[in-house]
Protein backbone atom coordinates (compact mmCIF):
# COMPACT_ATOMS: atom_id res chain seq x y z
CA UNK A 1 0.00 0.00 0.00
CA UNK A 2 0.95 3.43 -0.86
CA UNK A 3 1.95 6.29 1.96
CA UNK A 4 -1.22 7.08 3.89
CA UNK A 5 -2.96 10.51 2.32
CA UNK A 6 -3.39 12.74 5.10
CA UNK A 7 -6.32 12.50 7.43
CA UNK A 8 -6.71 8.97 5.63
CA UNK A 9 -7.62 6.13 7.66
CA UNK A 10 -5.92 2.59 6.59
CA UNK A 11 -9.45 1.53 5.38
CA UNK A 12 -10.25 4.37 3.37
CA UNK A 13 -6.82 4.22 1.78
CA UNK A 14 -7.61 0.31 1.06
CA UNK A 15 -11.11 0.65 -0.72
CA UNK A 16 -9.66 3.77 -2.62
CA UNK A 17 -6.55 1.61 -4.02
CA UNK A 18 -8.91 -1.50 -4.04
CA UNK A 19 -11.73 -0.09 -5.51
CA UNK A 20 -15.24 0.42 -4.50
CA UNK A 21 -16.95 -1.60 -7.26
CA UNK A 22 -14.47 -4.21 -7.27
CA UNK A 23 -14.82 -4.82 -3.61
CA UNK A 24 -18.75 -4.16 -3.40
CA UNK A 25 -18.44 -7.03 -5.86
CA UNK A 26 -16.15 -9.23 -4.05
CA UNK A 27 -18.23 -8.89 -0.88
CA UNK A 28 -21.67 -9.36 -2.85
CA UNK A 29 -22.87 -6.41 -1.82
CA UNK A 30 -24.46 -3.07 -3.41
CA UNK A 31 -21.80 0.17 -3.63
CA UNK A 32 -23.91 2.32 -2.21
CA UNK A 33 -22.56 -0.05 1.51
CA UNK A 34 -19.44 0.56 0.49
CA UNK A 35 -20.83 4.45 0.31
CA UNK A 36 -21.87 4.46 3.64
CA UNK A 37 -18.89 2.63 5.53
CA UNK A 38 -16.84 5.69 3.79
CA UNK A 39 -18.79 8.68 4.88
CA UNK A 40 -18.92 6.45 8.49
CA UNK A 41 -23.21 6.18 8.41
CA UNK A 42 -22.57 2.49 8.87
CA UNK A 43 -19.98 -0.01 9.18
CA UNK A 44 -18.85 -3.31 7.34
CA UNK A 45 -20.56 -6.17 9.04
CA UNK A 46 -18.35 -8.47 10.98
CA UNK A 47 -18.55 -11.34 8.35
CA UNK A 48 -17.43 -8.47 5.67
CA UNK A 49 -14.91 -6.89 7.77
CA UNK A 50 -12.95 -10.54 8.25
CA UNK A 51 -13.38 -10.84 3.86
CA UNK A 52 -11.93 -7.19 3.59
CA UNK A 53 -9.44 -8.45 5.98
CA UNK A 54 -8.56 -11.88 4.01
CA UNK A 55 -8.87 -9.55 0.46
CA UNK A 56 -6.34 -7.45 1.90
CA UNK A 57 -4.04 -10.27 3.03
CA UNK A 58 -3.58 -11.27 -0.36
CA UNK A 59 -2.38 -8.21 -1.84
CA UNK A 60 -0.02 -7.90 1.15
CA UNK A 61 -1.36 -5.48 3.42
CA UNK A 62 -1.95 -6.14 6.29
CA UNK A 63 -5.63 -4.35 7.55
CA UNK A 64 -6.78 -5.58 11.50
CA UNK A 65 -10.47 -5.38 12.33
CA UNK A 66 -9.55 -2.36 14.42
CA UNK A 67 -8.30 -0.66 11.51
CA UNK A 68 -11.33 -1.43 9.72
CA UNK A 69 -13.72 -0.70 12.75
CA UNK A 70 -11.37 2.43 13.10
CA UNK A 71 -12.64 4.04 10.59
CA UNK A 72 -16.42 4.27 11.24
CA UNK A 73 -15.21 5.63 15.06
CA UNK A 74 -12.57 8.21 13.38
CA UNK A 75 -15.67 9.77 10.78
CA UNK A 76 -18.14 9.66 13.79
CA UNK A 77 -15.84 11.83 16.24
CA UNK A 78 -15.67 14.42 13.38
CA UNK A 79 -19.09 14.35 12.53
CA UNK A 80 -20.59 14.12 16.36
CA UNK A 81 -18.46 16.58 18.61
CA UNK A 82 -19.51 17.75 21.80
CA UNK A 83 -20.36 20.91 20.27
CA UNK A 84 -22.21 19.97 16.99
CA UNK A 85 -24.38 18.21 20.23
CA UNK A 86 -25.41 21.56 21.95
CA UNK A 87 -29.14 22.27 22.59
CA UNK A 88 -29.89 25.06 19.20
CA UNK A 89 -32.42 27.72 19.92
CA UNK A 90 -36.08 27.18 19.27
CA UNK A 91 -37.13 28.56 16.01
CA UNK A 92 -40.46 30.44 16.17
Amino acid sequence: MSKKPEGQTKFEQFIREFGAAELARRLGVDHSAICHWLRGSTSPHPANALKIQMLAKRRGISLSLDEIYQHFREVHSKLYTTSSLKPQPARV
